[in-house]
């Protein structure tokens, strides 16, 4: 509870002292991850980070230091940034059951208000990883293939919006946040909206689930009911590799329908070095997805 006294004290022989960019920088640091102590009854107490402080401190070191001056000063800068910059993510943690409660994590800073909306769409089809979204093959890349599917054109089957309350304190939102009403079995693109800033997850309301398993040039899908085991027969199953030519990396799609064991094979290119796979299947909008890879081929290697 003492210790931003202490600091405030340590500050007042001012520039003079060659501990003032020090007490300074780590007063900052204090108020913005510890901040300040408050009682909440006889027996318990509370730490609360003071960012409107912090903010202050960081503001000050840059003012009264040029850069150079001290070692603080590009820190301060980052921290400044940090505070008072925009922030948004959504996490789904879970893939929920048919009928089941849906939630998903949210974290914010800095905003208003966010926007979210909910869009059907079919792993099968819909996931793509080529540069151009037309091919089946084609040079691509490993980013994130929720960021390539298109929501133009897409309707919506839920939209909403949640009011942050921010104050122009700074403080991080950090909060679970529930879906009203049950979704059909499907997969769910969800993006949040605020301003420039956007954030997608899937969410996937399944009974199904889905096995891969890949050798150098083999995979093999198995499709099965998540609660009984049983095997999902006359499935959709898309299949793409990712391999190394010509100086960059390229993806191919392949299909497959699950046979009445719930399996569907593929054979793979088989080149040298491991490279990844992400499959995904579909019946009656029922959908599972996995990723995996397949390993190096060492058939001519000693």
């Amino acid at each position: 509870q003492r210790v931003p006294d202490e600091f405030a004290a340590a500050l007042k022989a001012g520039k003079h002292s060659d501990w003032y960019d020090d007490a300074l920088f780590h007063y900052a640091e204090w108020m913005n991850s510890n901040g300040t102590v408050r009682q909440l009854d006889e027996t318990n107490w509370q730490q609360e980070p003071d960012y409107v402080k912090a903010l202050e401190l960081y503001r000050r070191l840059t003012k009264e230091f040029v850069k150079g001056e001290t070692r603080y000063y590009d820190q301060a800068l980052q921290q400044i940034k940090n505070i008072t910059e925009p922030t948004l993510g959504i996490v789904v943690s879970n893939i929920f059951l048919p009928d089941s409660e849906l939630q998903f994590g949210l974290s914010a800073r800095n905003l208003k208000r966010v926007d979210f909306a909910l869009y059907p769409v079919n792993l099968t089809r819909d996931v793509r990883f080529t540069k151009n979204l037309d091919e089946e093959e084609g040079e691509g890349d490993n980013d994130s293939w929720i960021q390539k599917i298109t929501t133009a054109g897409r309707a919506a089957v839920k939209v909403w919006s949640k009011n942050l309350n921010d104050k122009g304190d700074h403080k991080p939102l950090d909060e679970q946040v529930r879906i009203e009403g049950k979704l059909p079995v499907g997969a769910y693109l969800l993006e949040a909206k605020s301003g420039l800033l956007s954030s997608r997850e899937l969410v996937l309301v399944t009974d199904v689930s889905l096995v891969l398993k890949s050798t150098e040039k083999q995979a093999l899908v198995y499709f099965t009911n998540a609660l009984t085991g049983a095997p999902v027969a006359n499935a959709n199953v898309a299949l793409w590799e990712s391999y190394y030519a010509d100086g960059k990396w390229h993806w191919r799609r392949l299909r497959q329908t699950t046979n009445s064991d719930g399996l569907a094979p593929f054979t793979l290119r088989g080149t040298d070095g491991s490279h990844n796979l992400f499959v995904a299947a579909e019946n009656a909008n029922r959908q599972a997805f996995s990723a995996g890879y397949a390993p190096q081929n060492n058939e001519d290697r000693a």
